[in-house]
C-alpha cells in the first residue's frame, strides 16, 4: 500500500514533485503542528493513500508540508488556512479542498485518481466537527466587549498554563489582553516581529499591511506563552496571526483577505503612510521616520563596490587593450572588446557587493538588514552562497554591451572634444557624459530585470511595496514585465538612473585621463 510523505525542506519537495511522471497526481496536504483539524487530515491521507497499491509509475503520491516550517512552498500555492489539500497534475493545480471534511477530501482524490482498493479497517474517519459549548450561567448573555469577565471554571477545562488558571489570575490576565488588543488602532498578534516574522501566514500578513499603508502595532506571542494561550479563549480564535482594528478582532490572514476582496478600502480609516509604506505603530518598535539620511540607503556597499569595481575595471581594461593591440583591430573594436571585458570581470567579482547595495535601497521602514555584516550573515544563512548572485546572468548579460559601447562612444567623442579647449580639460567629462546617456539607454531593460532579480529570495515580501511579484529567469522577467506593464514597463526609473548616470561617467572619465597623466608624468621622470 502507498504511503505519505513528509516533506523536510524545500530542496527535497522540489526534487520529489519533478521526478513525478506527468501522468501521476501530487496530492499535497498542508498542515500545521498546533491545529486539531490537521491531525484528522492527517489519519484521512493516512486511511486513503493504504488503498492505493504501489506500481509504476504511481496513479498518485501523497505529500505532507508544514505549512509554517516551509513557508516557500506555502506561498506559492497561496495558502492562507490549514488543513488544505493541493490535488495536482504536471505542476498544474487540478483542485484545492480546505478543511477535513472527509467525504469531500475522498471524493477530490477519487474524482482525478480513481477509486483505490480497500480502506482499512478503520475506514476513512467522520468529519471533525467542533461545537461551541453551551454557554454556562457565567458566559450567559456576555458581549463580545464583556469578554473580560470570563474566567473558566475551577472544575472546567485547562485553557492557559497552569499559573493562569485561578479565577484571579484569568481577570488580571484578561484584563491585560483587554488593554493589548486596543494598544494601537490596528493590533497584529503574530509569530515573531513584523522584520522577522516566524511562519509564512504572520509574513504575508504584515506584507498586506504595509502594501496598503497601514500602522499597526504588533505583539510577538512567542515570546509570551500566558498572551499565547489566553489570547485563544479571550478572542475565541484558535490560530495566529490575529488582527484587531479598535480592540476587536478582524480575524486571520484569510479573514484578511476576503475582507479586502469584498472593500477594497477595507483599511481606509487606517491608513497613516502612502501604499506601500505601512509600518509599526507602537513607540518602543517603530522605526524613526526618514530623513534626508534616506537619500543615501546603502551608500556603504555602494561605496566600496566603486572603489573595488572601478580598480578592477580599469586595469581589466588597459591590460585587454595592450593583449589585443598586435591584432591591429579599429579602434572602436579594441574600445569595445577592451570594455567589455573589463565590465564582466568586474560585475563578477563585485556582485555581491551590488545585490547587497540594491537590498539596502530597498529597505522601507521596516528594515530587513540592520548592518552590512547582518546582511551577509542573513543571506549567507538563509539563501546560501548563490544567494549573493541573485540576477547575476543579466547583469552581466547588460554590463558586456553597456561597457562596450560606453568605451567605444567615449573614445571616439573624446578626440574631437578635446579639441575645443573646454576649461579644466571637461571634453574628457562632456565625452563621458554623452557615451554614459547613450550606453545607459541601450542596456537599460536588462539592468531592469537584474534589479528586480535581486531582491528575490526569502525578504521579498519585506521590501518597500510588499509585494514584489516571484521573478525566475531573464527571460521570464522580461516576460512578465512587458505582460503587466507593458513595454513601457523595461523602461521604469530611465530617466532618474540617466540622472545619475551621466555625472558619475563624467567625473570617473576625467578623474581616470587625470591619474592616466599623472602616472605617465612619473613614470617619465
Amino acid at each position: 500500500m502507498s504511503a505519505v510523505t513528509d516533506i523536510p525542506d524545500a530542496p527535497s519537495f522540489k526534487s520529489h514533485i519533478s521526478a513525478l511522471p506527468s501522468s501521476t497526481i501530487a496530492a499535497i496536504s498542508f498542515h500545521t503542528p498546533w491545529a486539531a483539524p490537521c491531525a484528522q487530515m492527517s489519519l484521512i491521507l493516512k486511511t486513503l493513500a493504504s488503498s492505493y497499491s504501489p506500481q509504476t509509475p504511481p496513479i498518485i503520491s501523497f505529500l505532507s508540508v508544514d505549512a509554517e516550517a516551509l513557508p516557500d512552498i506555502s506561498e506559492s500555492y497561496e495558502v492562507t488556512a490549514v488543513p488544505l489539500l493541493v490535488l495536482q497534475r504536471d505542476g498544474k493545480v487540478l483542485e484545492t479542498v480546505s478543511g477535513s471534511d472527509a467525504s469531500k477530501v475522498r471524493d477530490a482524490v477519487e474524482r482525478h485518481a480513481g477509486k483505490g482498493g480497500n480502506t482499512g479497517k478503520l475506514g476513512i474517519p467522520p468529519v471533525l466537527e467542533a461545537q461551541r459549548k453551551e454557554e454556562d450561567s457565567v458566559g450567559t448573555n456576555l458581549e463580545k466587549s464583556d469578554m473580560g469577565k470570563y474566567a473558566p471554571k475551577e472544575n472546567g477545562p485547562q485553557t492557559a498554563p497552569e499559573m493562569s488558571s485561578s479565577q484571579g489570575q484569568a481577570e488580571e490576565l484578561n484584563k491585560r489582553l483587554a488593554q493589548l488588543v486596543k494598544a494601537a488602532p490596528v493590533m497584529l498578534f503574530m509569530k515573531g516581529t513584523p522584520s522577522a516574522p516566524q511562519c509564512g501566514f504572520s509574513r504575508t500578513l504584515v506584507s498586506i499591511l504595509r502594501e496598503n499603508g497601514v500602522r499597526y502595532g504588533f505583539f510577538n506571542i512567542l515570546a509570551d506563552e500566558e498572551v499565547r494561550s489566553g489570547l485563544k479563549t479571550f478572542s475565541d480564535w484558535p490560530t495566529f496571526p490575529q488582527l484587531y482594528a479598535d480592540g476587536e478582532l478582524v480575524g486571520g490572514l484569510d479573514i484578511v483577505k476576503e475582507e479586502l476582496a469584498n472593500n477594497p478600502d477595507f483599511f481606509a480609516d487606517y491608513v497613516a503612510a502612502p501604499r506601500g509604506q505601512g509600518g509599526m505603530a507602537n513607540p518602543e518598535a517603530q522605526t524613526q521616520p526618514s530623513t534626508v539620511s534616506a537619500f543615501w540607503k546603502g551608500n556603504i556597499p555602494a561605496e566600496v563596490l566603486y572603489l573595488v569595481y572601478g580598480s578592477i575595471q580599469f586595469s581589466v581594461y588597459r591590460k585587454t587593450n595592450q593583449v589585443i593591440q598586435p591584432l591591429s583591430l579599429p579602434n572602436t573594436a579594441e574600445s569595445f572588446i577592451s570594455g567589455a571585458a573589463a565590465g564582466a570581470t568586474a560585475t563578477t567579482l563585485t556582485y555581491p557587493l551590488d545585490l547587497l547595495r540594491t537590498r539596502f535601497a530597498a529597505q522601507g521602514p521596516d528594515r530587513v538588514y540592520l548592518t552590512l555584516r547582518s546582511g551577509v550573515l542573513n543571506i549567507a544563512r538563509s539563501e546560501g552562497v548563490k544567494g549573493f548572485f541573485q540576477g547575476l546572468g543579466p547583469g552581466v548579460g547588460q554590463i558586456v554591451p553597456y561597457m562596450g559601447l560606453f568605451f567605444s562612444a567615449y573614445e571616439c567623442l573624446r578626440p574631437p572634444l578635446a579639441q575645443l579647449s573646454l576649461p579644466f580639460g571637461s571634453g574628457d567629462a562632456a565625452a563621458g557624459v554623452i557615451a554614459g546617456v547613450f550606453a545607459k539607454s541601450g542596456v537599460f531593460p536588462l539592468d531592469l530585470i537584474r534589479k528586480r532579480l535581486q531582491v528575490q529570495g526569502p525578504t521579498r515580501s519585506r521590501y518597500v511595496g510588499g509585494s514584489i511579484p516571484v521573478y525566475r529567469g531573464v527571460w521570464r522577467t522580461g516576460r512578465t514585465i512587458v505582460w503587466k506593464e507593458g513595454l513601457g514597463g523595461l523602461y521604469r526609473g530611465l530617466g532618474i538612473s540617466l540622472v545619475k548616470s551621466a555625472p558619475t561617467s563624467a567625473m570617473t572619465m576625467w578623474t581616470y585621463e587625470r591619474a592616466l597623466k599623472m602616472l605617465k608624468a612619473l613614470d617619465v621622470q
